[in-house]
């Protein structure tokens, strides 16, 4: 039993770093979004369109990024 423990501990862990992976590509994505609009480079409605996801999606990465800098105000999105 207890290597089946030990197993599940595992399969545990790697789904939480997996999590963490994915939402800190989702933040990164979303920053890049923000800075091609800040730059005045692309718009939401373009940045939708030439990645074939809705406007709504678009925001969604956006604000995963404000999401990610409020839970990690000491954390750096290396790329």
């Amino acid at each position: 039993m207890r290597e089946v423990l030990a197993a599940r501990k595992a399969f545990d862990d790697a789904r939480a770093d997996a999590a963490d992976m994915v939402a800190r590509a989702r933040a990164r994505l979303g920053l890049a979004m923000i800075r091609a609009r800040e730059t005045g480079r692309e718009s939401q409605a373009t940045i939708a369109a030439k990645m074939k996801i809705g406007p709504q999606q678009v925001r969604a990465y956006e604000q995963a990024y404000r999401e990610w800098l409020r839970d990690h105000p000491d954390s750096q999105l290396a790329a």
